[in-house]
């Protein structure tokens, strides 16, 4: 069991309730687990709820919708092995969007998770980073690789950051990209700015990639019409 998916609703109205990534299951449903096995065939789920987060226009949001009409397609090719890459392109994707909030911790049930839907391998390699190892990579590819890694050196520079966890980029943000008020201006400022801008620079290329490279496969079968 790597953690639990959630993927609901056609439309795109607070599409962050709508989809994300997490440890264990949300308490209202609407989503369902994901396993080792199975896990990379269910990611394009997650990358088609998130479409409006990089295609803002109002018009998107009235007239585009998220389907399995193309199901029992996408499930034939996927078999044949058709979509190898593309999966894992979901995946390379899934590692540097900011709603995969998979994190590492202690949980109180004094059971240690760890987060294997993330690129950082200090710990060891994680199951995402072994199946990358697979992935063809374009240049847009190479050069989002590239940040990620600007990203995480400057992650373990921070005062809060702990060598026993598997960061992703979601916990990168929330717990080590801090922030602190000016007293003066009372304008909050970035604690560390090299870090403040990687995550920038990685959103934005981030996007460009997934318009580029997810997006036109999920029409085609359907994931978004």
């Amino acid at each position: 069991m790597l953690g639990y998916l959630v993927a609901d609703s056609v439309g795109f109205d607070n599409p962050d309730a709508k989809s994300s990534l997490l440890v264990a299951g949300r308490y209202n449903g609407n989503g369902c687990y994901i396993r080792k096995d199975d896990y990379l065939s269910k990611l394009p789920m997650f990358c088609a709820s998130r479409y409006i987060t990089y295609n803002r226009e109002w018009t998107e949001r009235a007239r585009i919708m998220k389907s399995a009409d193309g199901a029992d397609k996408f499930f034939t090719d996927v078999k044949s092995g058709k979509l190898d890459q593309f999966l894992l392109k979901c995946l390379f994707f899934t590692c540097l969007e900011m709603q995969n909030h998979m994190r590492s911790f202690q949980g109180t049930d004094n059971r240690f998770y760890r987060n294997e839907l993330c690129l950082d391998i200090t710990n060891g390699e994680t199951l995402a980073s072994k199946d990358l190892k697979n992935l063809k990579k374009n240049a847009k590819e190479k050069e989002l690789f590239d940040i990620w890694e600007t990203v995480f050196k400057w992650a373990q520079k921070t005062d809060n950051y702990n060598e026993k966890l598997t960061y992703g980029v979601y916990q990168i943000f929330a717990e080590l990209n801090t922030v602190s008020q000016d007293e003066e201006t009372g304008e909050s400022k970035p604690d560390y700015p090299e870090l403040n801008g990687a995550l920038k620079t990685l959103k934005q290329n981030i996007k460009e990639y997934y318009n580029s490279e997810i997006v036109p496969v999920l029409f085609e079968y359907e994931f978004l019409k």
